[in-house]
């Protein structure tokens, strides 16, 4: 079975529209540890434009599941890493100025800046992932870095302008998940999953973790977070399940 977890990213956003303290990110993982969500990630960026420190700091005092903290290989947030020792760290790409992150990480001027980082996060007893693109080469880098899982972008299935587009995307989803199965990595995947187009990949039965966190907040503001988050755990759980 799939497993999901929620970003909190957005709730932090909601708080900087007005810079005060609420609403606080780590009431709302555990609303959405408590409605079934099987951790919760967060994008520590160089800016600190969303989530702060102190919210890092929080969320692993008070997260049950397991915390996914995303970040750049910089040395100020791989020294936050270090200090709270989240239970997984995915590697992003660099200098994130964008609200949304179109691409994985850029192997081709990176490569020994991430093997370096990889090798340091996982010495330190922390679970290691990158954020990919769902190609050959970006896969098989992770798997000589050693890294312990990917993070394939599903940015291209999500904003695919055909179905016939959306369907070649979703081939090579699948393709690169086996690829990494077979390369002993775990493989997640997230970016702009929502409610309707995660359910093909739920379906394959092939992916152990997805990482929704923008759509769930939006629907939150509908329904309430605990709803929700449920609505979105019953959907990749059944449907997942079934296909296993």
């Amino acid at each position: 079975m799939s497993l999901i977890s929620i970003k909190v990213d957005c709730i932090a956003a909601l708080r900087e529209i007005k810079h005060l303290k609420e609403p606080d990110p780590s009431q709302a993982a555990v609303i959405a540890e408590l409605a079934g969500a099987d951790g919760i990630g967060c994008h520590l960026r160089e800016d600190r434009r969303y989530i702060r420190d102190r919210d890092l700091y929080l969320l692993k005092e008070m997260v049950k599941t397991k915390l996914n903290l995303q970040i750049a290989p910089v040395e100020d947030l791989i020294a936050r890493a270090l200090e709270v020792k989240p239970w997984m760290a995915t590697l992003m790409p660099l200098a994130a100025e964008d609200v949304i992150i179109r691409q994985g990480v850029d192997w081709g001027n990176n490569s020994d800046l991430y093997f370096e980082t990889a090798a340091t996060l996982k010495g330190s007893g922390i679970s290691v992932s990158c954020f990919i693109e769902p190609e050959i080469d970006d896969v098989k880098n992770a798997a000589r870095a050693k890294f312990d899982a990917v993070e394939l972008n599903t940015f291209k299935y999500v904003t695919a302008d055909t179905l016939e587009n959306a369907e070649m995307e979703l081939d090579k989803l699948e393709q690169m998940v086996n690829l990494a199965t077979k390369l002993n990595m775990a493989v997640n995947c997230g970016n702009g999953l929502n409610y309707r187009n995660i359910r093909p990949l739920a379906e394959l039965g092939l992916i152990d973790e997805f990482n929704v966190g923008y759509s769930v907040i939006a629907r939150a503001v509908m329904v309430g977070l605990e709803r929700a988050v449920r609505e979105i755990v019953d959907i990749v759980h059944n449907l997942s399940e079934k296909a296993g």
